[in-house]
């Protein structure tokens, strides 16, 4: 078993965000990324790959469905209805805070820790690479 290193990249900030958006009081921290070192085995890395492609991909399906939450309309003419409405359009939206926002912030984690899995299983393959040539009777 060859274990590789890489750094899983969080969007920080983000979770706390959609928390301070849904009146939670947790609150934004900049929304910057964060990352956590990790270990897969070499030949299971290319699972967790696509695992990773396909949470991307789920979250580009709910990121085009918050859309049309975020478009909502006011249900009626008075005052609290367009509050309403635009608290709903905020908490869904793309603005920094909004479930638009963080899920974009997680998939640009995801993205980043998929290349950094594939820069690291790359390494690998150098440096076993070069372990063997090294090994090799010199001619």
């Amino acid at each position: 078993m060859a274990l590789i290193g890489f750094d899983a990249i969080t969007a920080v900030g983000a979770g706390a965000a959609i928390g301070g958006a849904i009146g939670s009081g947790l609150t934004s921290a900049g929304g910057g990324m964060g990352k956590t070192a990790m270990q897969v085995d070499l030949e299971e890395a290319p699972k967790l790959i696509a695992g990773l492609e396909a949470a991307i991909e789920k979250l580009q399906d709910a990121y085009q469905e918050s859309y049309t939450i975020a478009s909502a309309k006011s249900p009626g003419q008075d005052p609290y209805s367009d509050a309403a409405a635009q608290s709903i359009r905020d908490s869904a939206g793309g603005t920094e805070g909004g479930y638009g926002w963080a899920n974009k912030k997680a998939r640009e984690a995801l993205a980043k820790t998929i290349e950094n899995i594939k820069t690291s299983m790359a390494s690998y393959g150098q440096t076993d690479s070069a372990a063997h040539d090294s090994l090799k009777p010199k001619e």
